[in-house]
């Protein structure tokens, strides 16, 4: 079960209310908040549990969208279960290293010099 700790910046006034409605969303568990004057920003320390990443995707996309929330800042991660459960074949991500891909294929250009073809032609 992945568990993500964040910390949830809040415009100063509504951090009150940010709170009460964070309280309010299943798996979101609300450890407390505060206004830090020096910085002008309320907040507020969260614990996001769900039964994959993507529904802790979903838990981060909701909280965004309370009216009042400036970011939600990722402190520490946890998917050791999910990631044992994709390499026994258990559960197959939706979008897995998506980027990977792309990135392995821009490096084979570069490695064959196919990036050197690039330029001289756009450089035409």
């Amino acid at each position: 079960m992945p568990i993500v700790s964040c910390v949830v910046a809040c415009e100063p006034e509504k951090g009150f209310s940010v709170e009460k409605a964070l309280l309010d969303i299943s798996g979101v568990e609300v450890y407390g908040g505060g206004l830090k004057e020096e910085d002008n920003v309320y907040y507020v320390i969260v614990v996001l549990e769900g039964e994959s990443y993507e529904d802790v995707e979903a838990l981060e996309k909701q909280i965004r969208e309370i009216e009042g929330v400036l970011y939600v800042g990722v402190v520490e991660a946890y998917f050791l279960d999910e990631y044992e459960k994709i390499e026994k074949g258990e559960v197959i991500p939706s979008n897995p290293f998506h980027g990977l891909r792309k990135s392995e294929k821009l490096a084979e250009k570069y490695y064959f010099g196919e990036d050197e073809v690039n330029e001289k032609e756009s450089d035409a």
